[in-house]
């Protein structure tokens, strides 16, 4: 595994890359290679950061610099500047980044006070290589669940925190689950609704594009905890990046031996497939999902 010295983060959500977001990819690619720092500097296509009215926005580690309103143009500076003499570019920052003297994004007042949990790796890993997940402890968890819990002991503890759907019902995900594993069934299927049909609602797609991973393995988590062996992910056909994104994360998985037969040996098998809606507003989960499982087949 190739170590660099720094990572450039640019937004590719869809309003950044809207107005050339790739292009700026692109130029940064360029002129690393034209100052001979493309071994040493890796760019990355990142998801959205948050920032939307203020990108393109690109982000640069370790610092933890993030340029705003980022053009081609610009790149040059940042590369020539930033990235090889180790000065930041104070005109692209964000305001309080200055004013606080320090040039880090994370404690500007926009983002101290945040706690993402759902989108904690969004905009900080690259969503198409699973070692950064893995970094980030990706899988951990899922590890932890199949060599020491057993089912039922995942399902008291999903219980205990208190986790509950995003929807309007509110409803206990660990009770949700216990139903499940109550269920006398020889097949069980655990059905992701990644649909999106409410206008506006963009929150299951920018966890499909920056982070991928965490669906597999929450998935897989609740398969074992439930008794399933099979799962399907329903995902709006409107979502390309969201589609391709996912299909990469599901291969590499299966290659590392996180998804699909004996998984980390442990005799648990899981795979996932995913389904694309036909652009329906209001679409049931039971409904679509099982259609889909049914049309895979």
């Amino acid at each position: 595994m190739h170590i660099y010295k720094a990572h450039v983060l640019v937004c590719d959500g869809k309003v950044c890359s809207s107005s050339k977001s790739g292009l700026i990819i692109e130029e940064f690619n360029k002129q690393l290679i034209s100052y001979k720092l493309d071994k040493d500097i890796q760019v990355i296509s990142a998801n959205c950061f948050d920032l939307c009215t203020d990108g393109p926005v690109v982000a640069v580690y370790p610092e933890g610099a993030m340029y705003f309103h980022v053009n081609v143009k610009d790149v040059k500076e940042i590369v020539n500047e930033h990235l090889k003499n180790g000065r930041i570019v104070k005109r692209l920052l964000m305001d309080d980044s200055i004013i606080n003297k320090d040039y880090s994004a994370d404690s500007s007042d926009f983002f101290k006070n945040q706690k993402r949990i759902a989108l904690r790796n969004c905009g900080r890993i690259n969503p198409e290589d699973i070692e950064e997940y893995i970094a980030y402890d990706g899988y951990k968890a899922l590890g932890k669940v199949l060599t020491e819990m057993k089912p039922i002991e995942v399902i008291d503890m999903v219980k205990k925190s208190g986790l509950r759907g995003r929807g309007g019902a509110g409803f206990l995900t660990g009770q949700k689950w216990l139903f499940g594993s109550l269920s006398k069934s020889d097949e069980k299927f655990v059905c992701c609704n990644a649909d999106e049909g409410d206008p506006g609602a963009f929150m299951d797609r920018s966890i499909l594009e920056g982070d991928p991973h965490s669906v597999i393995e929450a998935m897989a988590i609740a398969g074992y905890a439930i008794g399933s062996n099979e799962g399907a992910i329903y995902v709006r056909a409107e979502y390309p990046t969201a589609v391709k994104r996912l299909k990469i994360a599901i291969d590499e998985a299966k290659k590392l031996g996180l998804l699909g037969k004996n998984i980390i040996n442990t005799g648990f098998n899981f795979d996932l497939h995913i389904r694309l809606g036909a652009g329906a507003f209001v679409c049931g989960e039971e409904t679509a999902l099982m259609t889909s499982i049914e049309g895979h087949r």
